[in-house]
């Protein structure tokens, strides 16, 4: 890593984060780690507390987040100020917040480097648009800019070129290991159907909890279902606990520390809990209903078995409980009018602009706002720094430009949710499934799958796959990259639609060519 930005894509419980305590130590001055969730920052408090520098008692932490009482609040801001911290935990909302940055420039500890942790959330194929995100590389330029350092568990190819683009890392060395987890077990249960929706996947999520060992993570898609499930959970003689955004954030703290301490066991929760929180003997994790995306499903079942020890992931699916990501991914699109609104006050605009004096004259709330001038960033039409906004020249079919982006990300999300519930209804062994979205190959049969188990591994065949990672081009829906051929399928990312499964037959009807192996058009008169 000496010298260079690197980008590290490790399977959970491989021990990212101490590579960012180790790296730091080694470089000295202060090490600034993002981390995008609180639970996420106690966790690794609780970590770092346990580390020893080089001839000192301990490592000097802290950590800036909304939850601090005032008092432990003026003491971080004031160990930055006397240069006495080696590690500065921050949320991306607390790294852009005046105060906290003008210190971040001003203490007379060297910023020797910055972490992105969960570092997935920056990319436009994430599945959560994370606008304080976008924003970081102007933040890490006014520091130095110190060397930087991203981590995730979770990157397919695409979201690996999206990380280092976004962070803007000059000549970052990438370093991916495999994905597979192979102490893991994947099933999918299928719901009873003619149940209610919500008693369907209510009533298997308790059966599959009951057929398998504790502790065990359950992911719901909502506020509602995770109270739900916690509650049938209770009845059923489980110490069982809904953890969501919508409690108060000292229950859930009290809650992560309970399941940390063995006094919970079954935490039912929403996408939010798991992400850097290091229980090493979770024996099972259970969705109920398909989650967003592979890339999170992924993320989440990485939560099980990170002792080395055998655990379960069980994927509860009934096809009605698609709707739910579906909703959500509608609710990120940028509305027209709001983009509009904030490109004709730049428009009107010859020198740099206040966020605030932004805000007042749209009319829009800020987080709107922010979306819009994250986009626009994307593109290099402004940059925002200290909260001011400066507009290089806007072009003309800037709102256009921006439809046009929010429209490709749609498709892309809409891409993310159908790969999802292929794997939730493939008959094919499940690990060769979901290892061929990330663009890892792997031989069916595992043995350590529902359809393996099912089909007793009999009659799945592979190819040799010369041109897996081949940037290949289709007749409509433009270039991508081919990540996983086989018999019977091709997966293949497209630049501008994202996801797509093939039949083999595309590359021999001509509908899909590997680039540079195009005939020449006929020439013309």
């Amino acid at each position: 890593m000496a010298g260079r930005d690197t980008l590290a894509v490790l399977p959970t419980g491989s021990g990212k984060s101490a590579i960012y305590q180790v790296a730091g130590l080694v470089l000295g001055g202060l090490t600034v780690v993002i981390s995008p969730l609180i639970a996420l920052q106690r966790d690794q408090m609780r970590t770092l507390a346990e580390r020893r520098r080089p001839g000192h008692a301990s490592v000097r932490t802290a950590m800036l987040n909304s939850s601090l009482h005032r008092e432990d609040r003026r003491a971080a801001l004031a160990a930055l100020d006397s240069g006495q911290l080696d590690f500065l935990l921050l949320g991306p909302e607390q790294l852009h917040n005046p105060e906290t940055h003008r210190r971040l420039i001003d203490s007379p500890a060297r910023v020797g480097l910055f972490v992105v942790d969960e570092a997935h959330l920056i990319s436009q194929w994430g599945h959560d648009f994370r606008p304080e995100y976008l924003r970081i590389p102007e933040a890490v330029a006014a520091l130095g800019p110190p060397r930087q350092l991203a981590l995730t568990a979770t990157a397919a190819p695409p979201v690996q070129v999206d990380i280092t683009r976004a962070l803007r890392m000059e000549r970052p060395a990438v370093v991916v290991t495999g994905f597979d987890r192979p102490n893991l077990s994947l099933a999918v249960r299928a719901t009873r159907q003619h149940l209610p929706e919500a008693q369907a996947v209510d009533d298997r999520v308790v059966e599959v909890v009951i057929a398998h060992e504790t502790p065990a993570l359950v992911y719901a898609l909502t506020h509602e279902r995770c109270e739900s499930l916690a509650d049938r959970l209770r009845q059923a003689a489980f110490t069982a606990a809904a953890y969501h955004a919508g409690l108060p954030t000292a229950q859930r703290a009290k809650m992560q520390d309970r399941f940390l301490g063995g006094a919970l066991d079954v935490v039912v929760a929403t996408s939010a809990f798991g992400m850097g929180i290091d229980k090493a003997d979770v024996r099972t994790v259970v969705h109920a209903g398909v989650p967003g995306s592979l890339d999170e499903y992924y993320q989440e079942i990485g939560r099980a078995g990170r002792d080395g020890e055998p655990a379960d992931a069980v994927l509860v699916h009934d096809p009605r409980t698609i709707r739910i990501p579906r909703l959500l991914a509608a609710r990120s699109k940028l509305r027209a009018a709001d983009i509009h609104a904030v490109v004709d006050v730049l428009d009107g605009t010859t020198e740099p602009i206040p966020l605030d004096d932004l805000l007042s004259a749209t009319g829009l709330r800020r987080q709107a706002v922010e979306r819009v001038l994250a986009e626009l960033g994307e593109v290099g039409i402004v940059t925002l720094e200290a909260n001011t906004i400066a507009c290089h020249v806007l072009p003309s079919d800037a709102a256009a430009q921006l439809e046009a982006t929010g429209r490709r990300r749609q498709a892309i999300i809409a891409s993310r949710i159908q790969a999802a519930r292929t794997y939730a209804e493939t008959t094919r062994c499940r690990r060769a499934e979901l290892l061929a979205y990330f663009g890892d190959h792997y031989d069916p049969p595992c043995g350590r799958c529902d359809n393996d188990n099912l089909v007793g591994a009999v009659g799945q065949t592979h190819v040799d796959q010369p041109g897996r990672g081949q940037r290949v081009r289709h007749r409509l829906w433009g270039e991508g990259t081919l990540l996983h051929q086989d018999d019977h399928e091709l997966i293949v990312v497209f630049d501008a639609v994202g996801y797509r499964t093939l039949t083999p037959a595309t590359l021999t009807n001509g509908l899909l060519v590997e680039l540079g192996s195009e005939s020449p058009p006929p020439a013309t008169a």
